[in-house]
């Protein structure tokens, strides 16, 4: 049994017990067409009129989704470890932007009763902007990347205006979002973490003075290397104290390194290891379509690097204008040998991309 997790301040009113199931119930009755408010009510539910452990799943990238089971000694664990590491404090105005259907929504409730913070809630989808007053300033959000690469594009000084820190997780950074958020002001991180982890266990900066292209540990987390040269991720403040993952990494000490990509999807072609994720950072502003790169068994190269588009169109069609854009930002053996189209990607439900080889 664990903490009760019972009262939440939403929009300067502060409410518990039946007065906040009420509010969540209320929510969705007024959008009932909205799954986002839905999975807003459940979570209250769920914090709400039990002290167990609350239950997650994976987002199924990399197979079938699993059914994590949360310790409530963890969730208070790991938010305060976000709220010393961004100081945090009660009363600070953040932002929900996320479904409460997965991890990082679930935290950022979580987070938002256990340090006190007023939190204002919107629907995830289309622009953040279009939901939010101009006069609004929030300390602290998490968002995933592509709702900050578009609110960016439509308005960087109101992004600089209204938010002090964003936390980005969810999916891999590309340089053309890298590029916008060194024009703002604003303190924006890229986590790293795992429903496992509830959510972050290190960052990396990605403008201002500590921008890094390492991610450092929070707090009393520290990392490692098994066999495979897979990082370990050790969690002292955490019920389970050690998650073996599956992210070959640069490890710098023990409580830096750099990402590489994922074990299951590195290319061993011609002898040299291609990250796809590496690959994916760079030509996703040279690309004009959804893409990823795979891997093909190949009699003299052992694989060869296969470039996959989400197009209506064939290969044969875009063949010539998108080799011209490739040769622009990779090297000669990450080039793919083939590439295929496909009329629609796999994805799950949290919109993350299911590669197929």
């Amino acid at each position: 049994m664990g903490a009760p997790l019972n009262t939440l301040t939403l929009d300067g009113l502060t409410l518990s017990g039946d007065a906040l199931v009420d509010l969540a119930i209320a929510l969705r009755i007024d959008r009932e067409d909205a799954e986002w408010t839905c999975s807003f009510q459940r979570l209250i539910d769920e914090l709400i009129t039990s002290d167990g452990p609350l239950i997650a799943h994976t987002s199924g990238t990399t197979g079938p989704p699993k059914r994590i089971v949360l310790d409530r000694v963890d969730l208070l664990a790991s938010a305060h470890l976000t709220g010393k590491t961004f100081g945090l404090t009660k009363g600070d105005r953040a932002l929900l932007c996320l479904p409460c259907g997965f991890i990082a929504g679930k935290m950022m409730v979580v987070r938002a009763m256990v340090l006190g913070l007023d939190l204002h809630v919107i629907d995830p989808r289309g622009s953040i902007l279009d939901h939010l007053d101009r006069e609004e300033h929030f300390r602290f959000t998490a968002m995933v990347p592509h709702q900050l690469q578009r609110a960016l594009e439509e308005d960087p000084e109101r992004v600089n205006a209204q938010f002090n820190t964003i936390l980005l997780g969810g999916g891999p950074v590309g340089s053309m979002l890298l590029d916008l958020v060194n024009t703002i002001g604003t303190k924006v991180f890229q986590s790293y973490g795992s429903t496992e982890t509830l959510t972050h266990v290190a960052l990396r900066a990605l403008n201002g003075p500590d921008r890094s292209d390492a991610f450092r540990a929070l707090g009393p987390v520290n990392f490692g290397l098994d066999v495979r040269g897979c990082l370990v991720i050790y969690t002292p403040h955490l019920s389970t104290s050690q998650h073996i993952t599956n992210d070959l990494v640069e490890l710098i000490d023990t409580t830096h390194f750099r990402w590489l990509g994922r074990v299951d999807n590195v290319i061993l072609s011609g002898g040299k290891k291609v990250f796809p994720e590496q690959l994916e950072a760079r030509t996703a502003t040279v690309l004009p379509y959804p893409h990823y790169f795979t891997a093909t068994a190949d009699e003299r190269l052992g694989q060869a690097v296969v470039l996959v588009l989400e197009t209506e169109n064939t290969a044969k069609e875009v063949m010539s204008d998108i080799m011209t854009a490739l040769m622009q930002v990779l090297e000669k053996h990450e080039l793919p040998r083939h590439v295929r189209t496909v009329p629609g990607f796999i994805r799950t439900e949290s919109g993350k991309l299911v590669r197929r080889n």
